[in-house]
């Protein structure tokens, strides 16, 4: 079974479009989503809306928390009010903070920043947290899905792997990745595509053989 994974959708509903139209074609069977769906972009109610008509397993982003705390969002001028419909409000207001899923055989657990906050980075460049380390030592999952970098991250360990397929949206201005994950869960194989084109741009080299398409 092949799981699909996205975060950092901040409001831009062309690149979610595009992201699970790619999806579709690589045979995933389900989609799952790191937080941040508002923020930044134009349109939130439409992401949220796709999210749901999708069944998307989602989390609450830091973006996401904000909105609800303070009825702003970031724009790229600073605050703005957040003019979302009740059916985006009520949406926003259901999401956990992080959400533990069985598919597939597989355990997998969803935060946004790190297992200790929804501001916390964990990246590519610099040795875990200790909220990580925890984390392996007091869960049973084999995946931790993270997204808020905006940065794909593949970090194989002896006790699971941590994956972050980076930033869906496009919205100029904003530092992203453009980019999305599939992961398969019989061999935890995992590749990072980019949104525009579809095509993979990395794959993880533990169980992928460069030779198999």
């Amino acid at each position: 079974m092949k799981l699909g994974l996205i975060a950092d959708i901040h409001s831009d509903i062309r690149a979610l479009e595009a992201t699970l139209r790619w999806l579709d074609q690589l045979g995933v069977g389900s989609v799952v989503c790191a937080g941040d769906l508002v923020g930044y972009g134009t349109q939130p109610d439409e992401v949220v809306a796709l999210v749901r008509e999708r069944a998307i397993h989602c989390i609450r982003g830091n973006h996401d928390r904000w909105a609800l705390e303070r009825r702003q969002v970031i724009g790229l001028r600073g605050w703005k009010p957040a003019e979302f419909a009740d059916a985006t409000w009520e949406f926003l207001s259901s999401l956990p903070a992080e959400r533990s899923i069985l598919l597939g055989g597989r355990k997998l657990v969803l935060h946004h920043g790190s297992p200790a906050s929804d501001l916390e980075y964990v990246t590519p460049y610099k040795d875990l947290p200790a909220s990580v380390e925890q984390f392996w030592a007091e869960s049973d999952a084999q995946i931790l899905v993270l997204g808020h970098t905006h940065i794909p991250m593949i970090d194989r360990g002896s006790r699971g792997i941590i994956i972050n397929p980076g930033s869906v949206h496009g919205v100029s201005g904003i530092q992203t990745s453009y980019s999305f994950a599939v992961v398969d869960l019989n061999t935890l194989a995992v590749r990072i595509h980019e949104v525009r084109t579809g095509r993979e741009i990395r794959r993880d080299p533990v169980f992928l053989d460069d030779a198999a398409p």
